[in-house]
């Protein structure tokens, strides 16, 4: 099941983005490290339709950044594009300060 999300980016716009069945495996790489705890909170909460306060947002796109370097200094294959698009996402959530909202197909 993947995570759809959005955030509210105008009066009647919304901006969405989705954590798909094929990057959760990716994610479970660091569940429970303690290096990623809002990843590890989103996984542990994905099929709940969490709220992601702006504040969390922040924090998610950073621990996706470490993520990716973290991926990278091990020289393991890793989705960059999907990866970038939830970093931009979360990131925007926050400077805009919205609440992400979310559901689970």
């Amino acid at each position: 099941m993947s995570l759809n999300m959005y955030y509210k980016s105008g009066m009647i716009r919304k901006t969405r983005c989705q954590i798909s069945d094929e990057l959760l495996p990716t994610f479970y790489q660091v569940h429970d490290n303690a290096n990623f705890p809002q990843l590890t909170w989103l996984i542990d909460h994905l099929y709940d339709n969490p709220q992601i306060q702006p504040e969390n947002a922040r924090a998610l796109a950073n621990e996706i950044v470490a993520f990716e370097k973290l991926i990278l200094a091990l020289h393991l294959p890793f989705p960059r594009l999907p990866l970038q698009k939830l970093h931009t996402f979360f990131i925007g959530a926050a400077t805009s300060q919205q609440i992400v909202y979310t559901s689970s197909d």
